[in-house]
């Protein structure tokens, strides 16, 4: 993939060379919110300042907002929020988070010249579609297809899903809310995960119920259930639940303890993901590349092996295509929020 934002992407030129125009960046998730001020000139963007926010310590993005730029020394004039939820007419419901955003009502709160909501995964594949390869982990090297699309699924506190279409050498965003469709369980075992979690009382399980971190408790009760094991980690507060069984795997990955509950979950949660994968590569044609981003993926790179990852993801009548598909994980430890500022340079119009 290009290195360069100015190839890829329209309106890049437009503001190349505005030295002191501020944009503001956003990456709004369930459970925090990252904020970046960059100032607009040749090649990228440079970040002038960053803060990080828990969204529990703050009654809304509006109150957020303004105590981070009441600490910046600068104002931007324009902004881009990439947000955990469907965009709509400049308005946003956050899915995993009691939110509403109007892009208008915060232009004018903050005197904002322009802003922008776009899916937070839109924002991640712009970030995947521009990484340097510092920033990579190839699960699967395969052959790109110059012509072909690219594809992200980022698993964090949900499950986010995103594409970009090759149109005449440039990418065009198309945001979805894919991690909300029905799990589809590839095998015996997830058959059986699948009846466990509808036998709960649930009318629906979702591919985020089963491939998010709010959804590794219910794999490790469903592995603790399988081999008639007690799940002490469900004894937690549920916000420590997750970490605590993430830790709790790559300790027994590192013992050899192959039969841990918790070490199964994973091995669960990464099979899961690499069939979703799959799916969405076969949906979008996303022969140019799979991209996994989120906060989980990253910390869980020892699960993250080709031939294991390989035989969930290449597999049904065009597993040979499959097979040659690229399959990347996401690093950045600010992927969406540097994506949200690439879009826009691309994006936002030069304000004189």
């Amino acid at each position: 993939m290009k290195d360069d934002a100015s190839s890829a992407w329209p309106g890049f030129h437009e503001m190349e060379g505005k030295m002191g125009t501020i944009i503001l960046a956003a990456d709004i998730g369930g459970s925090k919110t990252d904020l970046a001020l960059y100032e607009v000139g040749t090649g990228r963007p440079g970040m002038l300042c960053e803060a990080r926010y828990h969204n529990r310590d703050v009654d809304g993005f509006a109150e957020l907002l303004s105590n981070f730029l009441d600490g910046c020394a600068v104002r931007p004039c324009c902004a881009v929020l990439a947000v955990a939820g469907p965009v709509r007419g400049g308005r946003v419901r956050m899915t995993n988070l009691d939110w509403q955003l109007d892009s208008a009502e915060l232009a004018h709160r903050f005197s904002l010249d322009q802003m922008i909501l776009i899916n937070d995964l839109v924002a991640t594949a712009m970030a995947a579609v521009h990484a340097e390869a510092s920033q990579l982990v190839t699960i699967n090297q395969g052959e790109v297809d110059s012509s072909g699309n690219v594809a992200v699924l980022a698993p964090g506190t949900g499950l986010g899903e995103a594409a970009l279409f090759c149109r005449q050498n440039r990418w065009l965003p198309m945001p979805s809310e894919g991690g909300h469709t029905a799990f589809a369980p590839a095998d015996a075992l997830q058959i059986e995960l699948l009846c466990f979690l509808l036998g709960q009382g649930r009318d629906m399980v979702s591919v985020e119920d089963v491939c998010s971190g709010r959804g590794i408790p219910a794999l490790y009760q469903f592995c603790c259930h399988h081999q008639q094991t007690d799940a002490p980690l469900l004894d937690l507060e549920p916000a420590e639940q997750t970490p605590a069984i993430v830790a709790a795997a790559l300790a027994g990955l590192g013992q050899g303890d192959e039969d841990h509950p918790a070490v199964r979950a994973m091995r669960l949660f990464v099979a899961i993901l690499a069939a979703e994968a799959s799916d969405l590569a076969l949906t979008t044609l996303a022969t140019a590349g799979i991209y996994i981003g989120g906060g989980l993926p990253p910390r869980l790179l020892p699960f993250f092996d080709t031939p294991t990852f390989m035989r969930s993801f290449a597999r049904g009548v065009y597993h040979e295509m499959l097979a040659r598909i690229p399959v990347h994980l996401l690093t950045h430890p600010r992927a969406a929020l540097w994506g949200a500022a690439l879009y826009g340079v691309s994006s936002l119009q030069s304000l004189g």
